[in-house]
Protein backbone atom coordinates (compact mmCIF):
# COMPACT_ATOMS: atom_id res chain seq x y z
CA UNK A 1 0.00 0.00 0.00
CA UNK A 2 2.67 2.50 1.01
CA UNK A 3 4.75 1.41 -2.65
CA UNK A 4 1.40 2.40 -4.39
CA UNK A 5 0.83 5.78 -2.57
CA UNK A 6 4.10 6.66 -3.58
CA UNK A 7 3.81 5.61 -6.89
CA UNK A 8 0.69 7.78 -7.14
CA UNK A 9 2.14 10.48 -5.71
CA UNK A 10 4.75 10.58 -8.33
CA UNK A 11 2.44 10.49 -10.96
CA UNK A 12 0.12 13.30 -9.69
CA UNK A 13 3.60 15.35 -9.41
CA UNK A 14 4.78 14.20 -12.88
CA UNK A 15 1.30 15.30 -14.09
CA UNK A 16 1.29 18.81 -12.57
CA UNK A 17 4.88 19.18 -13.57
CA UNK A 18 3.87 18.78 -17.36
CA UNK A 19 0.70 21.17 -16.90
CA UNK A 20 2.60 23.86 -15.22
CA UNK A 21 5.43 23.51 -17.92
CA UNK A 22 2.17 23.88 -20.68
CA UNK A 23 1.27 26.75 -18.94
CA UNK A 24 4.45 28.28 -19.48
CA UNK A 25 5.09 27.52 -22.80
CA UNK A 26 1.26 28.84 -23.59
CA UNK A 27 1.95 32.36 -21.43
CA UNK A 28 5.34 32.67 -23.79
CA UNK A 29 2.91 32.13 -26.80
CA UNK A 30 0.68 34.90 -25.83
CA UNK A 31 3.02 37.38 -24.63
CA UNK A 32 5.14 37.20 -28.01
CA UNK A 33 2.02 37.24 -29.88
CA UNK A 34 1.65 41.01 -28.05
CA UNK A 35 -1.36 38.77 -26.25
CA UNK A 36 -0.49 39.81 -22.86
CA UNK A 37 0.71 42.62 -21.83
CA UNK A 38 4.78 42.78 -20.53
CA UNK A 39 3.51 43.49 -16.61
CA UNK A 40 0.87 40.33 -17.02
CA UNK A 41 3.03 38.46 -18.80
CA UNK A 42 5.87 38.93 -15.95
CA UNK A 43 3.32 38.40 -12.99
CA UNK A 44 1.77 35.11 -14.46
CA UNK A 45 5.44 33.48 -15.55
CA UNK A 46 7.10 34.06 -12.25
CA UNK A 47 4.01 32.40 -10.85
CA UNK A 48 4.27 29.79 -13.21
CA UNK A 49 7.62 28.91 -13.25
CA UNK A 50 7.44 28.81 -9.13
CA UNK A 51 5.14 26.27 -9.30
CA UNK A 52 7.24 24.28 -11.74
CA UNK A 53 9.95 24.46 -9.86
CA UNK A 54 8.31 23.47 -6.26
CA UNK A 55 7.16 20.79 -8.21
CA UNK A 56 10.34 19.64 -9.76
CA UNK A 57 11.79 20.05 -6.29
CA UNK A 58 9.06 17.58 -4.88
CA UNK A 59 9.49 15.02 -7.49
CA UNK A 60 12.72 15.00 -7.42
CA UNK A 61 12.87 14.45 -3.77
CA UNK A 62 10.19 11.54 -4.18
CA UNK A 63 12.07 9.69 -6.76
CA UNK A 64 15.09 10.00 -4.77
CA UNK A 65 12.35 8.30 -1.86
CA UNK A 66 11.54 5.32 -4.00
CA UNK A 67 14.90 4.92 -5.08
CA UNK A 68 16.06 4.12 -1.44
Amino acid sequence: LENWSLQSALGQLQAKLSASEAESEAQIEQFLAQDLSLDSFLESFCQSRTRSHVCRTQLEKLQELLQK
